[in-house]
């Protein structure tokens, strides 16, 4: 466990926790009669009116119990750690294997952290959870889970993630079914590997484990020019894409007549590799599966459309920077745009020298590509989607600035979150 997100670092004055003398710097060792792990423990436990404490002082521990009403928060607040639970498999196509050398370290970790799936919607293989980790999260309802499957069969899951305990993750779905977990899924498809029959079968054994098992997404392999020494893979065909498609549409299509929702989906990318049109908005259901590609084209323009319908007027010159694959349906939109509004919009594709050309959709495009592949091309004012940044940052995936980025181009730049920023910026809220 780790310790320091186990330290009590603030009480407040007036408190339940200032009354019984918790002070900051004690270590939480159990808390409802459980270990203490983080803070999840103590969003859990909290709504309780009687509650069993052991703390760790100068080395000896204290137990007593905190009895308040249900509504009375504890006034604890934890240190925060920057520990991630680490993954302990070597997938044959992790991405993180295939990132060039040099870039900052953060992007190196692979994390397989279940609380990071419940928190923030990170998909994880559950291949390295103890007893106790299942348990804790029967306990602690945590749900939400998006848990990353691939395939069904023991073998080839063993030969696709090298972890012999990956084999187990259905017996541990059904475990937290039991426990009304609720999962999301993905299927990352490989040509050739988890394709095809084991596709059918994969998906069909996910169905049986509804509605806990909510959705499942079928993504495309993402592939890198960064690959030497790993396991050869070859990008998703466009036959292979069309007949994925074709079935996971059947599939989902019985799922809504026998319970009246979405089920399976495949990613807005695998439709684009297939040459296909992409589904209406209304066929995503939630989006609870958008973060895994799936349906955001759909909610952008969605979204673009509504801000129109607000009121917003597009007008003026700008440059927008976009993905290749984005980059045909991005410009047949704004082309309609220029025929109603005073709006004039270059759409500018970038090819992915940094990841390889195979790389194509947005979120992974560099700013050391958009400064080699257009400068002196742009228009004054330039807009890229905020996918092409770190979150909660102005940084590329090559650590270029938004100031580098201007700076180098002599340009404006805009950062638009979906389709209705990307709107508002054309009206001249930016």
């Amino acid at each position: 466990m780790d310790r320091q997100a186990r330290i009590v670092k603030k009480v407040l004055r007036g408190s339940v926790a200032k009354k019984m003398g918790i002070e900051p710097g004690d270590e939480i060792v159990s808390l409802g009669g459980y270990p203490f792990v983080d803070d999840a423990d103590l969003a859990f436990y909290e709504v309780d009116s009687v509650i069993p404490i052991t703390i760790l002082r100068d080395g000896k521990e204290q137990s007593f119990v905190i009895e308040k009403s249900e509504d009375e928060p504890l006034g604890i607040e934890m240190e925060q750690s920057d520990y991630i639970i680490p993954c302990k498999n070597d997938c044959m196509f992790c991405f993180v294997r295939q990132l060039p050398k040099g870039m900052r370290k953060s992007l190196y970790v692979k994390d397989d952290d279940y609380r990071m799936s419940f928190a923030m919607g990170s998909y994880v293989t559950m291949s390295n959870l103890t007893d106790f980790d299942i348990d804790r999260i029967k306990r602690l309802s945590l749900s939400p889970l998006y848990i990353s499957v691939h395939c069904f069969t023991p073998e080839l899951k063993r030969q696709i993630c090298k972890n012999p305990r990956s084999a187990e993750l259905f017996d541990i779905m059904r475990s937290l079914a039991e426990a009304n977990i609720t999962m999301h899924t993905q299927i990352v498809m490989m040509e050739g590997i988890n394709d095809g029959e084991e596709l059918k079968l994969t998906i069909s054994e996910l169905a049986k484990l509804y509605p806990a098992v909510k959705t499942v997404a079928v993504v495309p392999v993402g592939l890198t020019k960064h690959r030497e020494g790993l396991t050869p893979l070859s990008p998703i065909s466009p036959e292979n894409a069309q007949r994925t498609v074709a079935f996971v549409e059947s599939f989902n299509r019985g799922m809504i007549e026998k319970y009246g929702e979405p089920f399976a989906f495949c990613s807005d990318e695998m439709y684009l590799i297939g040459g296909l049109e992409l589904p209406p908005y209304e066929s995503y259901g939630a989006f609870e599966q958008i973060e895994n590609g799936v349906g955001l084209v759909a909610d952008f323009f969605d979204c673009a459309n509504y801000a129109l319908e607000c009121g917003v007027l597009p007008k003026g010159e700008y440059s927008a920077i976009t993905g290749v694959s984005f980059a045909p349906l991005l410009e047949k939109y704004v082309r309609e745009l220029e025929s109603k509004y005073d709006v004039k919009v270059d759409v500018c594709p970038v090819r992915n020298d940094f990841f390889g050309e195979s790389v194509t959709v947005s979120g992974l495009v560099t700013g050391g590509d958009i400064i080699k592949q257009y400068n002196g091309k742009l228009k004054k004012d330039v807009i890229i989607p905020k996918t092409m940044l770190r979150e909660f940052s102005g940084v590329f995936l090559d650590e270029i600035t938004l100031e580098d980025l201007a700076k180098s181009l002599h340009v404006r730049v805009h950062v638009a979150e979906g389709g209705d920023g990307f709107i508002r910026i054309l009206g001249g809220e930016s």
